[in-house]
């Protein structure tokens, strides 16, 4: 099979690297967007390399931009194949990333935003890894595959959210049910489509309690 190549900015610690984050940006963003959480979680993680790929399409809302995969099509067949697709390029991107810091396969958190963290929970239920930081995404796929992997969440969501509404969040919970190892949930009253320093916070404590 033939993988999209991805590339994106990163925090590397070299030698000193025992785990990863990769982070995976919203619809239309790119890899330069969530680098930023690192610069202020990489001094109290510093055997931690971080890592921020751009999605391996140009996004059609913004030519500027990236996604992962086509959200806007009405076809859920086609949505779920390019979830997928996303999912095998990403896979052998991590598995890259894991082999260059000599990492066993499962070191590694994903933190997601939007589309991102959509990626992040589909992720996780085909591969074991460390946990997943999701922020204001929602849960796509088939809960009724066989053989998924339970791993740590913890999913953080906007009350005023109107891109991707909250009910997505309770939804996505609802259907990791029975299948999380662990899963916590953050939600904030006045919070659009953001994350904000709470949920910065929070998402750092998850990966410090994990390492």
């Amino acid at each position: 099979m033939t993988f999209r190549k991805l590339k994106g900015p990163i925090i590397d610690k070299g030698d000193a690297t025992k785990f990863l984050v990769i982070f995976l940006h919203g619809w239309g963003s790119d890899g330069n967007d969530l680098i930023q959480i690192a610069n202020s979680w990489e001094r109290k993680l510093d055997n931690i390399t971080f890592i921020s790929p751009d999605g391996p399409e140009t996004c059609p809302g913004n030519p500027l931009g990236k996604q992962w995969f086509d959200i806007l099509s009405n076809n859920d067949e086609l949505i779920l194949k390019g979830i997928d697709d996303a999912y095998l390029d990403l896979k052998n991107f991590i598995n890259i990333q894991l082999e260059k810091y000599s990492l066993s396969p499962d070191k590694y958190f994903l933190v997601g935003f939007s589309q991102g963290t959509m990626l992040a929970i589909y992720t996780s239920l085909r591969e074991k890894l460390l946990g997943v930081v999701g922020y204001s995404g929602a849960f796509i796929g088939k809960k009724s595959e066989k053989n998924l992997f339970k791993n740590d969440y913890i999913l953080l969501h906007g009350k005023a959210d109107t891109i991707v509404p909250i009910e997505k969040m309770h939804d996505a919970i609802q259907k990791l049910e029975g299948i999380a190892n662990n899963i916590e949930n953050r939600i904030y009253d006045n919070l659009e489509h953001s994350i904000n320093e709470e949920g910065l916070q929070e998402g750092l404590n998850f990966i410090k309690k994990r390492i």
